[in-house]
């Protein structure tokens, strides 16, 4: 009986993926930094929601802003 050979990947695909994959990774990050910077901040303050919303909001954008800058790099490169 003969054995099939398993399906691999093209490199520049894995490589595309693992990019993207990545950035996904840090926009989760950016979140749960911007989340416990914003608590933190809260206990010193005394302010309760203020700036745990205010953290959330700032990490959840710059977490987003390398995502999309990768987007956008990929759609360039394959126009």
């Amino acid at each position: 009986m003969k054995k099939n050979k398993p399906y691999r990947l093209p490199k520049k695909l894995l490589a595309r993926i693992t990019r993207i994959s990545a950035y996904s990774f840090v926009l989760v990050i950016m979140t749960f930094l911007g989340l416990y910077g914003g608590m933190y901040l809260d206990r010193l303050t005394n302010m309760a929601p203020n700036f745990t919303l205010l953290g959330l909001i700032i990490g959840i954008a710059i977490g987003f802003k390398g995502f999309i800058q990768e987007a956008i790099t990929e759609r360039r490169g394959q126009s």
